[in-house]
């Protein structure tokens, strides 16, 4: 092979020495810097699961308390009433929408007291097919978090329309407005949609 000319000289070698040694220095640091990036990485992945994780006790502390307070409630309701379920207590009947705008609804009852018992009454679909059991979801019109829910729940025929009613407490229906979505679970177990219905609801003047 012939060999190249100028790399015989001391300078040139020096030169690819020296470059060699910048390098292999830039690797080690490259190196250096991807091992920390992967420790960030993994502190940040461990300190979101960590979140997740306290999260997910808080909700269920506030749904326990949730519960707890609504039972409360709906026991003093009934015993106010005489024991019989559901004398007494204010309703809230929604219909069916047809089709949710594009803007959420002006408010239209005033927000009821936190610890109130309220039952929910949702009128069926004309051609709905009544099902063995359905679940009511409230959700934040905005962004869709479910803040409330209960299912194993049967239609009754109230004042000659198939109705869904569920008995709950005041704190569900805070001011703002909110998206109820009526669903059917079916013999193999899927879920399928029956309903959706709309309620906005604002301060009371008393507050």
């Amino acid at each position: 092979m012939r060999p190249v000319s100028g790399l015989d000289r001391p300078a040139v070698q020096w030169f690819f020495v020296i470059t060699a040694i910048v390098l292999i220095a830039v690797a080690v640091l490259e190196a250096a810097a991807l091992r920390r990036a992967r420790g960030e990485i993994a502190s940040v992945r461990t300190s979101e699961l960590n979140a997740r994780l306290e999260l997910s006790a808080l909700q269920s502390t506030s749904a326990r308390e949730r519960s707890a307070r609504e039972a409360l409630s709906l026991e003093v309701a009934r015993l106010r009433s005489g024991g019989r379920e559901g004398s007494g207590v204010p309703t809230l009947t929604l219909s069916p929408l047809t089709g949710r705008g594009s803007n959420p609804p002006e408010p239209s009852l005033d927000a009821p007291g936190k610890d109130a018992a309220i039952e929910l009454r949702l009128v069926l679909p004309v051609r709905a097919v009544r099902a063995g059991s359905y679940t009511i979801a409230v959700r934040a019109w905005t962004g869709g978090e479910t803040i409330w829910s209960r299912g194993g729940l049967r239609a009754t025929s109230i004042e000659g329309r198939a109705t869904v009613r569920a008995l709950i407490t005041g704190d569900v229906f805070a001011p703002g407005v909110y998206e109820v979505v009526l669903t059917t679970t079916s013999a193999d177990g899927k879920p399928g949609d029956v309903a959706a219905y709309e309620v906005a609801t604002r301060s009371s003047v008393r507050d």
